[in-house]
């Protein structure tokens, strides 16, 4: 979080702006704080952010993918940074194992990469009951009602449903048998068009599902790996986690890097055994379990053996001890939740600002003056695509609506532990193009609540 010398106000740090928390942030921060007797064990429920921007805003699937965040998670980069550009930028064209294509240039900035742009989203507290069944007793050890992966898992677009009944594979675009025998059509379409839920405990099978190949040979790519006792990373045709591993689930991770075997059909897909992997295998490898935190606990495992596994291709990588070259990591996780409750203005808690990792060179004081002239103005682009889509409203007299212009920030620092953490908050801010501004309304004894909202500037 900010440091107390910047809480009141950022010309501390050297930027003349107000900043702190309202009602809104003080509540987002409880529901993200770290568990207290444990691994999401007593402290905050955690909350679902979601750019609404990537293509899937009512449109016909039945679920759409959100991340949830809560600082029991140690690892950078925890929201997609989808507004510009490829998560696989920078890089040299090179996955190691297949050639990338070109990173496409922003002409506003000359960045070909979207790691240093803030990033608009959603984020979703207060409606979580809505989104999961059971919500208020999700941190009990029996909950597992949801469908939760541990990294970006293509859940939506690129996932077969498994039904039992009819022998075979709902794919995007076609059948799959168990013979593997591929029969395209326009009446499939995939895992990302069932009800959301774990498809064992009453829920849709939504987003639930083995990786799918969406080329010639098509069918499922989801990667294997057998341990000397015969356990698979995954336990089931529906390719839910195994939880032979969910008392450690770092040796998941171990097992995946020494006994990983691509299906025989995508036998390109040789890493481990060539050399390291790409950030992509593990779109590859993902499976789902039923509960936050054996989600969490897979996560940070991944993330602590980020050295063992990836070939830091793609995007380009050097993660020394420097937290600003920590940021380019793959650090969100992916759940499939129902896009009609999700994407309904009126379960918004506030639109915010996620500032890249370590913006501040890893102070915590990250805000949003450290983002380059050339990022705020990116900022006011993005601003401005989300007022014409009515996602966001302008104005103090649109505070209490949704949508609405209740606006604010998300940090993602390094600790001095070493782990990521998240910080909402406030802050006044200027866009370089002065056509928006966010402003900040304290709590004092006579506004309890405070506010913070998207202005219009003085152009």
């Amino acid at each position: 979080m900010l440091r107390s010398s910047c809480i009141v106000a950022l010309w501390a740090c050297g930027v003349d702006a107000d900043s702190g928390h309202t009602s809104v942030t003080n509540s987002l921060n409880h529901a993200i704080s770290q568990g207290i007797n444990g691994i999401y064990s007593g402290g905050g429920s955690g909350v679902l952010v979601r750019s609404l921007l990537d293509g899937l805003f009512n449109s016909d699937v039945n679920v759409v993918p959100a991340s949830f965040v809560h600082n029991d998670l140690v690892a950078p980069s925890i929201m997609y940074p989808g507004n510009f550009g490829s998560v696989w930028c920078p890089n040299d064209g090179s996955s190691g194992y297949s050639k990338t294509g070109q990173c496409e240039t922003d002409s506003l900035t000359g960045l070909d990469n979207p790691w240093s742009y803030a990033q608009l989203s959603v984020v979703i507290n207060s409606a979580m009951t809505d989104l999961f069944p059971d919500f208020d007793n999700i941190q009990d050890g029996q909950w597992g009602w949801m469908v939760f992966y541990a990294t970006d898992s293509n859940s939506v677009d690129q996932r077969c449903r498994y039904l039992a009944s009819a022998s075979g594979y709902d794919c995007p675009g076609g059948w799959l048998d168990l013979s593997s025998n591929w029969v395209a059509d326009s009446v499939h379409k995939g895992a990302g068009y069932y009800a959301a839920g774990n498809p064992y405990a009453t829920g849709g099978g939504g987003g639930a599902g083995c990786h799918f190949a969406p080329y010639d040979p098509y069918g499922i790519s989801q990667t294997d790996a057998y341990d000397a006792n015969g356990n698979n990373l995954v336990e089931d045709s529906d390719c839910q986690c195994n939880y032979a591993f969910s008392s450690n689930w770092d040796e998941w991770v171990t097992n995946w890097i020494m006994n990983a075997a691509p299906k025989a059909a995508y036998s390109w897909q040789g890493w481990f055994k060539e050399g390291k992997a790409p950030s992509f295998a593990l779109d590859l490898a993902a499976c789902w379990v039923n509960n936050p935190r054996d989600m969490i606990n897979l996560q940070n495992a991944l993330w602590y053996r980020r050295y063992d596994w990836s070939n830091e291709m793609l995007p380009a990588s050097q993660w020394d001890g420097t937290p600003v070259n920590q940021r380019l990591f793959w650090g969100w996780n992916e759940i499939p939740v129902d896009r009609k409750i999700v994407d309904t203005a009126a379960n918004w808690d506030a639109v915010f600002i996620k500032l890249p990792a370590a913006i501040c060179q890893g102070l915590q004081s990250d805000n949003i003056y450290c983002v380059t002239h050339g990022g705020q103005m990116v900022l006011e682009r993005d601003l401005d695509t989300w007022v014409s889509n009515d996602f966001l409203l302008v104005g103090a007299s649109n505070v209490g609506l949704r949508p609405g212009s209740y606006i604010i920030y998300m940090t993602d620092s390094i600790t001095a532990s070493g782990a990521w953490t998240r910080d909402f908050f406030c802050q006044d801010w200027k866009g370089p193009d002065e056509k928006y501004m966010t402003v900040y309304v304290p709590v004092t004894t006579s506004n309890q609540y405070g506010a913070c909202y998207l202005e219009w500037g003085t152009r």
